[in-house]
């Protein structure tokens, strides 16, 4: 049989969303936000996307922007987008919703919502969302932009690096690696070392037991704070972490 020819990517002019065509398009729609356009022979390519010159449809919401954590390349797409392609490396993207319900090990690369029920797991390497709730059990790196709610009831066998950390009332969290985070709040019991760029607070009722690296700690009354808490100016934060490159 004929091999396929390989597909190119195209980018919406209304939208920004690349999608994977024929290299002899002539015209498609968007199925970002649904805009017809036409790939003329005068379109010009860019840096592996070719950029086109007409289309017709109306103008969509301004869009959002969405970051590439494999080649930390950002490209802005459609607010009703349900997923995306980076135009640096190809990587595609989900925008939508995921929930684990059971034994799975999926690649997830969303900037929408994880959800990871008590009888679910997840294991992969990189884990990537916007935000999440975690009641099951991870195995991998969990790679969140905003923020982590974590009612688990089981010790967790991965690595949590976040914009904010809530551990949630009646939660045990007990983690062998190192949790990075630009803030932390603690109304459960927490059992792990904690890198914190902002600041940590232990709520009434709350427990944390670990060794911290923080700007500034905060232990209400009725709250309880067990190991060595190291005190950080603002520059001694870490850097964002890039993705790896995985092999296919």
């Amino acid at each position: 049989m004929p091999s396929t020819p390989p597909k190119t990517p195209f980018r919406c002019p209304v939208c920004g969303f690349v999608q994977l065509e024929p290299p002899h398009l002539v015209s498609t729609n968007c199925r970002s936000c649904g805009a017809h356009y036409e790939a003329s022979a005068e379109g010009v390519r860019a840096g592996g996307v070719t950029e086109l010159p007409s289309f017709a449809g109306a103008k969509q919401d301004a869009g959002k922007e969405v970051a590439c954590l494999k080649c930390a390349r950002t490209h802005r797409v459609s607010k009703k987008a349900q997923s995306t392609i980076c135009p640096g490396c190809y990587a595609p993207i989900e925008l939508i919703e995921v929930k684990i319900t059971g034994p799975s090990s999926r690649a997830v690369d969303t900037r929408g919502a994880l959800r990871i029920s008590e009888k679910g797991s997840l294991n992969n390497q990189w884990i990537v969302c916007g935000s999440a709730r975690i009641e099951g059990g991870i195995h991998g790196h969990l790679r969140c932009e905003g923020e982590v709610r974590l009612a688990m009831v089981k010790p967790c066998a991965g690595r949590v690096t976040a914009g904010a950390v809530l551990i949630e009332k009646k939660t045990t969290f007990s983690c062998g690696q190192q949790m990075e985070t630009d803030h932390l709040a603690v109304r459960g019991t927490m059992l792990a070392d904690v890198v914190c760029r902002g600041a940590v607070q232990v709520h009434s009722g709350g427990r944390l037991e670990g060794q911290v690296k923080t700007k500034s700690m905060i232990v209400e009354k009725g709250g309880v704070f067990f190991g060595h808490c190291e005190i950080t100016r603002a520059e001694d934060a870490a850097a964002p972490e890039v993705m790896p490159p995985q092999q296919d």
